[in-house]
């Protein structure tokens, strides 16, 4: 049963106990108005029984209709915390060109490499679309809102400092990171045997440990700049948690 069915049973439930409740109250006042009116004065034994007799159902049904309100209750409670725990996702892309004599970083690491990126950072693909994925859950803009490439002081800048800077945003949001999933598309170099470094460079980035963050390399299989070894890509998805 969805919550919003359950929701609605109970409350009609509780309606429903509420007209009950209504009608049982006024039987008992009828039958104790009738001893009166048949000149009794002093009710016997036997009326008192017959009177409790009539009030223990009422009594039953308002207990019943107590814990009908406090589950309604908890209901709406437990809605309301569910929302705000809820995951938030983002998805971060970037690409850039390849050129000879220019170092290739990728995750935070150099890698041995005739071609490197062309960048107003250090053009690290993976951080970027990495930050932009971050961002993005967070509903914080993107990349080019916080480090715009008109600004000389991100020439040439290690680009670490992007992802710690959104892991300081996230904070400030109470935004925990659980998991980013990384592809990066590339012909070459083979990026596999360099995983765990990169891991680790990003995870120090983060705040977080390195099971937090799962890489993976494909190449574009000679299709297009990237298969003709001209660029490099890479996509990133990022999930997040209210703290």
């Amino acid at each position: 049963m969805s919550r919003n069915t359950s929701s609605t049973a109970k409350t009609l439930l509780f309606w429903i106990s509420i007209l009950f409740l209504g009608v049982m109250f006024w039987k008992l006042v009828s039958s104790n108005g009738t001893g009166s009116a048949n000149g009794t004065s002093q009710p016997h034994t036997s009326d008192w029984a017959l009177i409790l007799l009539n009030a223990a159902p009422l009594i039953l049904l308002v207990g019943f209709c107590l814990f009908l309100m406090r589950q309604m209750q908890r209901g709406r409670t437990g809605f309301a915390s569910t929302g705000s725990l809820a995951a938030r996702t983002g998805m971060g892309y970037d690409l850039h060109r390849l050129e000879y004599g220019r170092k290739l970083i990728v995750g935070g690491i150099e890698l041995p490499f005739d071609k490197g990126p062309v960048g107003h950072s250090d053009g690290d693909v993976l951080a970027h679309a990495m930050c932009d994925a971050l961002l993005g859950a967070a509903g914080l803009g993107d990349i080019g809102t916080h480090f715009p490439d008109t600004d000389s002081k991100w020439e040439g800048a290690n680009s670490l400092l992007f992802l710690e800077h959104a892991k300081k945003l996230l904070d400030e949001k109470h935004l925990a990171i659980e998991h980013v999933d990384a592809v990066v598309i590339t012909e070459k170099p083979k990026l596999g045997p360099h995983f765990p470094k990169m891991r680790d460079a990003l995870a120090r980035a983060l705040g977080v440990s390195p099971d937090h963050i799962h890489l993976k390399a494909k190449t574009n299989e000679g299709v297009d700049a990237i298969g003709r070894g001209e660029a490099i890509a890479a996509y990133v998805v990022a999930t997040l948690s209210q703290r």
